[in-house]
């Protein structure tokens, strides 16, 4: 293993977009963001999901950081729009995975984009090969998060998932290797 994984939760920011350690204060919003509709349908918080729900999770997340960690998604007045975070999937490969949560005021804003950027130069200063992300494939949102940021899709994992309601989703893989061509948007970010 190669990554260097961090000891304590990072700061990072952009300049528009910050990711800070998730804080007692973030449990109302979190709480909001992770009961929205889409939010149930496209990840995996339990449903129905309740205030207890929100405080465990930040909680956990506000102290662990092996195997992997979560962040606020803020902006400059240090609200929570989103969570996101960056996890260790396979460590003898030095293979990160990235996923991410945005509130539904929130949303259409680049402001996923935003924090999976800034979660993938992370992962390239911490030694990482490849990053992944993993999508439904009838979250269009999502998917073009992951191919702004450069990814690949690289296949179809058919009904691989079961969420909430019993209903089966088709999984679509995205990855990016440190190899891979610089991806330099038109806001002048890059994911190197």
């Amino acid at each position: 293993m190669t990554l260097d994984w961090p000891r304590h939760i990072p700061t990072l920011t952009d300049g528009v977009v910050w990711l800070r350690p998730l804080e007692p204060s973030d449990v109302d919003a979190v709480y909001t963001c992770a009961s929205d509709p889409a939010s149930q349908r496209f990840t995996t918080v339990p449903s129905p999901y309740l205030r207890s729900d929100a405080v465990e999770f930040v909680d956990r997340a506000s102290a662990q950081v092996w195997p992997g960690f979560e962040v606020a998604i803020t902006g400059d007045d240090d609200a929570l729009v989103g969570t996101c975070g960056l996890r260790i999937r396979d460590e003898d490969s030095d293979v990160v995975a990235i996923g991410y949560m945005v509130s539904p005021s929130a949303r259409g804003r680049g402001i996923a984009t935003r924090a999976t950027r800034l979660l993938i130069d992370h992962a390239w200063s911490l030694g990482a090969h490849r990053v992944a992300l993993d999508a439904f494939a009838t979250n269009t949102a999502s998917r073009r998060v992951a191919e702004r940021c450069g990814m690949t899709q690289e296949g179809v994992l058919r009904e691989a998932h079961l969420g909430n309601g019993g209903i089966r989703h088709d999984v679509v893989l995205y990855g990016l290797l440190r190899s891979d061509p610089d991806v330099s948007p038109s806001d002048g970010g890059g994911v190197r």
